[in-house]
């Protein structure tokens, strides 16, 4: 049970996360946000392989997983960015950004593996496979290898992530329900817009290290659509989502370590029978006002 603790600790940090910023990505409609962010993320994991392997820097995984923070806060302003110049066509703006990044990732990583010099020790073939888990760990986490440690590093940042979207809640409210009118009140959107991707990218980064690439996305769709489909009304709206989210979660948990499936992906059933269960439910209330 002590070794499955953390695991469940840092599932459940991420779903309570993941059910706060889920309502705003919805809202803003942007879905695919979880998928472009995630996959640009390569790119990051690109520049970590090639500092570390030419000597520009030494780092330890720490150093690693901020580059890659750092590199997925860029893309996601690039996206922004993109986005305003494509009036507000953020399915474009993440195409672009997916595309390049993900090009760059693999352009990167070759150039990593050819710098690998054979010492006397042959020691070229163990540097290739630290690669090769570095993609994985950052890009593909296995949620059964967390420990102590990665759990207390996203329990960090999530305290640090609903902390900021607590203080900046209202604004986030104004920016997610009439984006058009927010200069117009002394609000700044630009800035509303580029903090909020930056949250996003912490979020979805470090949901990545810990649960993969699928989880990270499904947890900022699943959990607000199944709670706009709940209510209209909005303190309702995030009450179900961080339900579904942490439900889905603690419930997935559960019948992944009892039948042997693998846990992310079992999470991400489980949140999508929730939404299916509320898309029923909705349809259901709307057949009898009718």
């Amino acid at each position: 049970m002590n070794e499955l603790a953390p695991i469940i600790i840092a599932a459940l940090a991420i779903a309570l996360m993941g059910g706060a910023l889920s309502v705003f990505v919805v809202l803003k409609r942007l879905a695919f946000i979880g998928q472009g962010i995630s996959h640009a993320a390569f790119g990051g994991v690109g520049i970590a392989l090639v500092l570390g392997v030419h000597g520009a820097t030494t780092m330890g995984e720490i150093g690693q997983l901020a580059i890659v923070v750092a590199f997925s806060i860029l893309a996601a302003l690039w996206i922004a960015a993109l986005t305003r110049s494509h009036q507000g066509r953020a399915d474009t703006a993440i195409g672009v950004v997916l595309s390049a990044s993900m090009a760059l990732g693999f352009v990167l990583f070759t150039f990593a593996e050819s710098g690998h010099g054979h010492d006397e020790h042959g020691h070229a073939a163990a540097e290739h496979q630290d690669e090769h888990h570095l993609i994985e760990e950052i890009l593909f986490g296995n949620i059964l290898d967390t420990d102590w440690p990665k759990a207390s590093l996203a329990i960090a940042v999530v305290i640090a992530i609903l902390a900021v979207v607590w203080c900046i809640r209202r604004q986030l409210i104004f920016w997610a329900f009439d984006e058009p009118v927010v200069d117009a009140y002394g609000l700044n959107s630009k800035r509303i817009t580029n903090t909020f991707l930056v949250i996003l990218a912490v979020a979805i980064v470090m949901a990545m290290q810990i649960a993969g690439v699928v989880l990270a996305a499904a947890m900022l769709v699943l959990p607000g659509a199944g709670a706009l489909n709940l209510s209209s009304k909005l303190r309702s709206v995030f009450v179900y989502s961080v339900l579904i989210a942490v439900g889905g979660a603690s419930i997935g948990m559960l019948i992944g370590f009892q039948a042997g499936y693998p846990i992310g992906p079992t999470i991400v059933l489980t949140q999508s029978v929730m939404y299916l269960i509320s898309h029923i439910a909705k349809i259901a209330a709307t057949r009898r006002l009718a």
